[in-house]
């Protein structure tokens, strides 16, 4: 693990950002004299709305900007790209290539533009950059595998024209579930909106270091990740590589050899011990013996019970809604665990299974197919309903009587009512569906439209309430009132892999264009 400060900087970094032996995903950012630790940073973005100056922290606690972790660790790997390139003879600049960066498909639309923010700072000009969705990238590639490159299932199962087949693309950190449909041309409808959630691989290693906690307790877990952060990381380094080998038949134990301060712990209190062995729920499933933890076989496979429950949980709930899909497509990483197959297949066992090998490489190979031929997917289903809050006129036995008065016109108007511009569960072209919205203002004084996008899991909305998630606010200047109409139109457009905006002043002209700001 090393980082060399760039040349010159005032504030100087450089990223490692790899697999190492043990398949362990970090970061490491040098900034003056001061080293920030950053590991499995990409969930940061499936659980909060990404603004430019969002913060997180790294393993010790630490904080930096956000965007500048994500944007580092995308220069590395352009970085070693253009090395890699020049050194096998073939140098080539940056103008020369069309980059795809893979975003899980449930990710909100603000989370997506702050990767390609963070590319573009990276050095990536945005109009050589394509944002694919995972799910679909993955299902592209396992279309074109021939069957001797599956461990299980063949590829006629789900490149049949009208076969529907469910994708399930279970990574590190999230699990993306969508049902696509083979068209009679070889592409690819989407007929079930991505759905999904946090049920994957580092739940495991989550519940592994809990065991830790538990065990020794957290404030000396804590003191070792001051005192040592390589014997801490080592922990869930150690693990990964066990964790692989986990099936329904595994049968060994796993001893691991304690760190000096977790070992000093033992030692001083051994009683301690045994009794929060006892507190874990797992008494008989766990020893300790001298300098060594040693955790029984079904101690290791209780670790899988949360997220493989949750997984096989959602996937019973989407089969129920499309009796039609007959397989079952596994990619990511976490699909390759041999437990997880084996529950999946156990829990539904009328379906067949299609796991191309290295299935946690689909998404990888599937982006630059998908980079090639991006209308390989003809359409989507939108995940949310998509609207604006407005003051529209009052409507008896529809708006609430709550939100009801009355303008300098004297017309009555419901407050914040949700003015839809795409439903929720509607069909889109992939090649976008262009919604246009007239406003114009409410008062003859008033020289500035302000509107805010909001976008909800309700289907028809009637107005914005706590179910509604702010998406973005955006103003527009209003030429002064001569007596003609100041309208507004803003076009928006739906279902490519990112929301586009256009708005124009029609009396003016003037046009902002392109995406809307979400941070």
């Amino acid at each position: 693990m090393t980082s060399q400060p760039l040349n010159g900087d005032v504030i100087a970094h450089d990223t490692l950002f790899r697999k190492d032996r043990a398949y362990h995903r970090y970061c490491i950012i040098k900034i003056n004299l001061d080293y920030f630790f950053f590991s499995r940073f990409k969930m940061d973005l499936h659980w909060k709305d990404m603004r430019h100056d969002t913060e997180i922290h790294d393993v010790t606690g630490k904080a930096l900007p956000a965007i500048s972790v994500f944007s580092s660790s995308i220069k590395f790997l352009t970085d070693h790209l253009f090395q890699t390139l020049g050194d096998r003879g073939h140098p080539m600049e940056t103008s020369q290539i069309l980059f795809v960066l893979t975003v899980p498909a449930i990710w909100t639309e603000s989370a997506k533009q702050f990767m390609r923010e963070a590319a573009v700072q990276a050095g990536i000009h945005t109009n050589q950059l394509v944002l694919a969705l995972e799910p679909e990238a993955a299902s592209l590639y396992c279309q074109r595998v021939p069957s001797q490159f599956m461990s299980c299932g063949t590829d006629d199962r789900i490149n049949s024209p009208g076969t529907q087949y469910l994708v399930a693309d279970i990574g590190g950190g999230t699990a993306d579930f969508s049902v696509h449909e083979v068209n009679e041309d070889g592409t690819l409808t989407e007929v079930h909106m991505a759905t999904g959630g946090p049920y994957a691989g580092t739940n495991v290693d989550e519940e592994y270091i809990k065991l830790y906690n538990k065990i020794f307790g957290w404030k000396t877990m804590q003191k070792l990740k001051a005192m040592d952060m390589e014997e801490y990381l080592s922990i869930s380094r150690n693990f990964e590589t066990k964790k692989r080998l986990v099936c329904e038949e595994y049968s060994e134990s796993f001893n691991v050899k304690l760190a000096a301060a977790l070992f000093k712990r033992v030692k001083a209190k051994p009683r301690k011990m045994k009794k929060s062995i006892a507190e874990s729920g797992m008494k008989d499933l766990i020893s300790i013996d001298g300098d060594k933890i040693k955790f029984s076989p079904s101690a290791i496979k209780r670790l899988f019970c949360t997220p493989i429950d949750g997984i096989i949980s959602h996937l019973q709930n989407l089969l129920q809604e499309h009796e039609k899909v007959k397989s079952i497509l596994l990619v990511g990483g976490f699909s390759e665990s041999k437990l997880l197959q084996e529950e999946i297949k156990k829990a539904m066992a009328d379906k067949t299974f299609v796991i191309p090998n290295e299935c946690g490489l689909a998404v990888l190979k599937g982006a630059v197919l998908y980079g090639h031929s991006p209308l390989s997917i003809t359409s989507r289903i939108m995940k949310y309903t998509y609207g604006v809050a407005s003051d529209s006129i009052f409507k008896e036995g529809i708006h609430p009587k709550a939100r009801k008065y009355k303008d300098e016109n004297g017309e009555f108007r419901c407050k914040r009512s949700f003015s839809i511009l795409i439903s929720k569960g509607t069909k889109v072209s992939a090649t976008g569906v262009k919604i246009i919205r007239t406003s114009e203002p409410v008062t003859t004084t008033q020289m500035m439209i302000a509107e805010r996008v909001y976008y909800t899991d309700n289907e028809n909305p009637i107005v914005v309430d706590e179910k509604c998630k702010l998406l973005k606010g955006y103003k527009l200047s209003l030429p002064e009132n001569n007596g003609k109409p100041r309208i507004v139109k803003s076009t928006f457009t739906f279902g490519l892999t990112e929301m586009k905006y256009c708005s124009e002043v029609i009396e003016t002209g003037v046009q902002k264009v392109g995406t809307l700001d979400l941070l």
